[in-house]
């Protein structure tokens, strides 16, 4: 792997002959480049928001970073967080015969991202139009993966924005890491209750972008926080956290929120432990159990990771319910988004719970009087899919949101070149102005409403975008029968 240069080894006509590749902050100089495929989009893939967590800094929270006239070379990416490959994969299609045939998704790339893996990583990426200067005040993005708070990172093709950049030319993608597994989420007893370390992360990032990202064209007061499953949960936790200041002014939910999210119970740190005792870290004195374990090997404890996220009321919380009736989540509209088959490529989970909690928060969001906004995507193409009865499974919407199916073997068809584009386009719509989605077309979402509420479906039916009733499609579990590889 390439390696991230600084001022200490990087000739000065590297960044001097480079215009507005060149993008000084606070923070440090950052060299960009622009992108192999749409070279009118330019790319920092290595931006580091928050001082390293490691040796005595491991589990701990983040920190800002100092003031910095470091040189940092950003057409390589950096490594993900600590993680480890799934025996069971997050995204995965079977035949009828129960064999796997292929591996979709964000697990598409789980290994390659998981060797590229390091415990210096509280790193992000900013895409912006080639043409963008810090006079150009655009609308900015920040998008989390997802990965069931075990897995993921910036560096998943899937996932990458160029096209989206390209084709608007008006918005800035800002992707991150941030902590996961038992690296996020220790719950360890030495720690005083200090833990959910991912929730932190995220924060530290829409500071540093909230900060700096005017220097890169964007308008500090138009962030959209967006994420997806595990990234769309911690979003939504993100304006409870944070409510009282959430810095963004929107944010987007795809396929997860904050109700029906699994948390952990073991309020005693009995998990960290076992793990400590496995690695020969058997200490009954917390602080020691701690000071031990913050020597162990990053890759030895990668054996034991697990999903850790644990309630502490003050970044996770027990009732959300109550949270909404009392007030205190961040007053600002949101988009919340599921695909028609959820369930149909995650055969391994159980996934009602957090499925419930997508409609009931959308109900509570309207009774307090929060714009809220509904979308599912149920197109149904074969580059995605390819066994019709996937459906539009979990992840999928992330290629046509990115743009990305154009990088997927198979036919591409109309209906999927103009589903994609009109996806893109509403999203765009709420991030360039929140407010504006009734006079656009897209209906608020409203219980009081006949059907449940208005949806904006995509791809359903032979149709590029339709609105329909919520009840039609709560308990969607259809693939619909002439749209597979269909043209409009």
């Amino acid at each position: 792997m390439k390696e991230n240069k600084t001022n200490d080894n990087l000739p000065p006509s590297f960044y001097v002959n480079n215009g507005n590749l060149t993008v000084h902050t606070r923070t440090g100089t950052f060299v960009g480049n622009l992108n192999d495929t749409y070279p009118d989009v330019r790319q920092f893939k290595y931006i580091p928001y928050a001082k390293p967590p490691v040796d005595d800094k491991r589990w701990t929270s983040p920190e800002a970073l100092d003031n910095s006239s470091r040189i940092y070379d950003s057409t390589v990416f950096g490594p993900s967080c600590p993680q480890y490959v799934s025996a069971i994969p997050t995204v995965w299609a079977l035949n009828i015969t129960g064999n796997l045939i292929v591996n979709y998704g964000e697990s598409l790339l789980a290994g390659l991202v998981a060797q590229n893996s390091a415990e210096d990583c509280l790193t992000l990426a900013v895409w912006t139009p080639a043409s963008a200067t810090p006079n150009s005040k655009l609308p900015v993005i920040h998008f989390l993966t997802g990965g069931g708070d075990v897995t993921g990172g910036i560096n998943i093709p899937t996932q990458m924005p160029a096209n989206w950049v390209h084709r608007s030319q008006s918005h800035i993608v800002v992707k991150m890491n941030y902590r996961v597994n038992i690296f996020g989420y220790p719950n360890a007893r030495g720690l005083n209750g200090n833990t959910n370390f991912a929730l932190q992360d995220q924060r530290k990032a829409v500071e540093w972008v909230a900060e700096n990202i005017a220097a890169f064209g964007g308008d500090p007061e138009k962030i959209t926080l967006w994420g997806q499953s595990a990234g769309a949960g911690a979003i939504d936790q993100y304006l409870f956290a944070w409510y009282e200041d959430p810095i963004i002014r929107a944010s987007i939910s795809s396929s997860g929120v904050a109700i029906g999210r699994t948390s952990n119970l073991d309020y005693a740190g009995m998990n960290f432990t076992f793990v400590a005792k496995s690695l020969a870290c058997d200490f009954e004195d917390a602080e020691l159990e701690l000071e031990c374990m913050r020597r162990v090997p990053m890759p030895r404890i990668e054996n034991f990771v697990g999903q850790y996220q644990v309630i502490d009321n003050k970044y996770v919380f027990e009732n959300y319910t109550q949270k909404y009736q009392s007030g205190q989540v961040a007053q600002l509209p949101k988009i919340i988004g599921t695909t028609a088959r959820e369930a149909s490529a995650l055969v391994p989970y159980q996934f009602t719970t957090t499925q419930q909690g997508l409609p009931n928060s959308c109900v509570l969001r309207d009774e307090v009087g929060l714009p809220t906004f509904r979308y599912e995507w149920a197109g149904n193409f074969s580059n995605i899919a390819p066994v019709p009865w996937l459906g539009a499974y979990h992840y999928s919407d992330l290629y046509m949101l990115f743009g990305t199916y154009k990088i997927t073997p198979g036919v591409i068809t109309d209906l999927e070149i103009h589903t994609s584009e009109q996806m893109q386009d509403h999203f765009l719509d709420f991030v360039a102005d929140p407010t504006s989605l009734p006079q656009t077309g897209w209906p608020e979402y409203q219980t009081s409403a006949s059907g449940g509420g208005q949806i904006a479906q995509f791809g359903a039916d032979g149709q590029v975008v339709q609105y329909v009733s919520g009840d039609s499609v709560e308990g969607a579990c259809h693939i619909p029968g002439d749209v597979y590889n269909t043209t409009p």
